[in-house]
């Protein structure tokens, strides 16, 4: 089965999927991701092809109510606009039904227009047919709608027979298809088998270029800006070739072959983890990290143990953690220095000192001591000047995002978006063995 459980989560996997299928099959359409009409939009001169994405694979049979909502909202879009320049695609999978397009007849969509579903009506059927009762008109016009007057429009439509107000079998012969897609796991093995076809070898698309394509597109998907989210294969490609580190985030993780992926990373992150005199910055969001404040104490003991042992080879690392306030911060120092562990803050009393913070550690080589051996910031404006100024060799975003206050040019930066100590300790090779 593969490790995605969550529906939600296949959904989109599935659709990011789908997303990246459609743009390795195009030639030189844009492919809008979370498109201003559908889930995905494919944009060639003046014609759109909308596509909308569906995941239904706990359902044992399939049934007409199932897709009855993503095809009224089709519709609705449809008679808004003049529709000529819109083909209209659902591509939606299903367990029992063969592979391929699936037809729609007129009596189907007209029983979908007829549904009494309380929602379809007020949010799509009523956009659909004529309403000739002006104050019927004016409350499906309302924006925000109370439950008295979503039944009241319920009323009116189940009670009148009312006329279409756009060409149905335009639409359904010329506008739509519905399209039954392929199961989760076949669809991301011909998009790998497309990523070998566009000259990756089969090792970097298992370990490169089909987890950063799917980062890639999924990364698209949240952008604010229309614009922003358009891509082209050629742009894709060019990207996926300039690529040498196996992406590790929230929705690679949702990979069937996310072990190895760790595996990839691990080795990837070995050449510059085995140089000794080098300065790292880790930047953690703790809500990203399963049971983060009862084991981040003994994370950082095991680190130091690794990395920072030897007083002659071994710099402090900084440990940069987003949203602790200084009395979290205290805390944290206190049951650092409880293991034993000195660290500095910067701060003397309640005033922080950026040459505190940057200063080296005095050292007794003889004596194998460290005046201290981890530097721990929160992200506040000072802190992360500080950082900046002593510019990092490597610096380790543990999170989704990283803020633009960070300096990161000239800085090797490894994206590390996991949710355990545990995977973290297998990547820097703190631990030999992993839990996912």
């Amino acid at each position: 089965m593969g490790r995605i459980a969550d529906s939600t989560i296949k959904g989109f996997m599935y659709q990011f999927n789908l997303s990246l299928n459609e743009i390795l099959k195009s030639t030189n359409e844009i492919v809008k991701i979370e498109g201003i009409i559908e889930d995905i939009d494919r944009i060639n001169e003046e014609n759109i092809t909308a596509i909308q994405c569906k995941y239904h694979e706990e359902v044992e049979k399939f049934q007409w109510s199932k897709v009855s909502k993503p095809i009224l909202q089709m519709l609705k879009t449809y008679t808004n606009s003049d529709g000529n320049n819109i083909s209209f695609v659902l591509y939606a999978f299903f367990p029992s039904e063969q592979l391929g397009e699936k037809a729609v007849s007129k009596n189907e969509l007209n029983e979908m227009l007829n549904s009494k579903n309380i929602e379809y009506i007020c949010d799509y059927i009523a956009h659909i047919k004529k309403i000739e009762n002006p104050e019927i008109k004016n409350l499906v016009r309302k924006e925000r709608k109370t439950k008295e007057e979503k039944e009241k429009i319920r009323q009116y439509f189940i009670a009148n027979e009312l006329e279409v107000l756009c060409d149905i079998d335009d639409f359904l012969n010329n506008r739509f298809r519905f399209v039954v897609g392929r199961e989760y796991y076949e669809l991301e093995e011909e998009n790998k088998m497309l990523l070998c076809q566009s000259g990756f070898s089969q090792d970097d698309v298992n370990d490169i270029a089909f987890p950063n394509a799917i980062q890639k597109i999924a990364s698209l998907s949240i952008l604010k800006e229309d614009e922003d989210r358009n891509i082209t294969k050629k742009e894709l490609l060019e990207e996926l070739k300039g690529i040498r580190k196996t992406a590790i985030s929230r929705w690679t993780r949702e990979l069937s072959n996310y072990k190895e992926l760790l595996i990839s990373r691990r080795k990837q992150l070995g050449k510059s983890l085995n140089v000794n005199y080098r300065k790292r910055c880790f930047v953690f969001e703790p809500t990203q990290i399963e049971n983060f404040e009862q084991e981040i104490v003994l994370f950082i003991k095991n680190y130091i143990d690794i990395y920072c042992c030897k007083p002659k080879l071994h710099i402090p690392a900084i440990f940069c953690i987003l949203g602790y306030d200084k009395e979290k911060m205290d805390g944290l120092i206190s049951r650092l220095y409880e293991k034993g562990i000195e660290a500095e803050t910067g701060y003397r009393g309640s005033v922080f000192y950026p040459e505190a913070f940057i200063k080296k550690p005095e050292r007794k080589v003889s004596e194998n001591w460290l005046q201290f051996k981890i530097k721990i910031c929160s992200d506040n404006e000072e802190c992360i000047e500080a950082i900046n100024r002593n510019k990092q060799d490597d610096i380790f975003q543990i999170t989704e995002h990283l803020s633009d206050a960070f300096s990161t040019r000239d800085v090797n930066r490894e994206i590390l978006d996991v949710n355990s100590f545990s995977q973290i300790e297998y990547l820097l090779r703190i631990k030999d063995e992993v839990e996912i």
